[in-house]
């Protein structure tokens, strides 16, 4: 008797994790098939009734995994951020602690990494210049802004920069990387990404004062 309430409870177990699989696999579908359509026309065009047919699924079946549009924003902007976290897992944190000054180095870790999934993944810079519910950063932006914050500012600083740099920063970073993807040639990008990681590095300066202005070799 007892084998065969586990074996039931095993069996009911099993069922679970597969119908939970099968979820996961039909929420990214709808997630890569959302993405694929805010890549070819943009945030705003995309409805609910689209973002079903691309997937292959009833608006029924999309509205029991995404109640509304913002939710598969969402789901997207969490995605990349995911990517983004992991790209940016080595980038190096300021070189010289001692003095406290934040390196092209530092930002080359952020940058860098941006840059690629922004070129791999056309549907993030339209998501990424978006706010969230009420107004508030998404969670790309917030992602970034503390992936910004973590390079940049050594552990030993006494007065770490507020919140509202790193938020500046991500800005910085979004518009410059928006910029260099219009860019045909390779100097003309190189010279937007160069202007772009320094005022990153200037937005922390002034909410620091603490690190020294510093020339920064472009990009290549």
């Amino acid at each position: 008797m007892n084998m065969s309430v586990g074996a039931a409870v095993d069996a009911r177990t099993a069922g679970g994790r597969r119908r939970q699989q099968r979820g996961l696999r039909r929420a990214g579908q709808i997630l890569d098939a959302a993405e694929e359509l805010i890549a070819a026309f943009g945030v705003d065009a995309v409805g609910m009734n689209a973002i079903a047919r691309q997937a292959g699924a009833s608006p029924g079946t999309l509205y029991q995994y995404f109640p509304h549009k913002r939710a598969v924003f969402d789901g997207l902007l969490q995605r990349f951020a995911e990517e983004l976290r992991s790209r940016t897992a080595v980038a190096p944190r300021v070189l010289d602690g001692r003095t406290g000054a934040a390196t092209a180095c530092a930002v080359d870790g952020v940058l860098r990494p941006v840059m690629t999934l922004a070129q791999s993944r056309p549907a993030l810079l339209p998501l990424l210049r978006g706010a969230g519910v009420g107004g508030e950063p998404n969670a790309l932006f917030q992602s970034l802004a503390s992936r910004l914050t973590l390079v940049l500012v050594p552990d030993s600083s006494p007065r770490p920069p507020e919140p509202v740099s790193g938020e500046l920063a991500t800005r910085f970073l979004v518009q410059g990387v928006a910029v260099a993807l219009r860019c045909d040639g390779l100097d003309a990008r190189t010279a937007v990404l160069a202007q772009t990681r320094a005022a990153i590095l200037a937005s922390f300066e002034a909410a620091t004062c603490h690190y020294p202005s510093q020339s920064l070799k472009l990009m290549r």
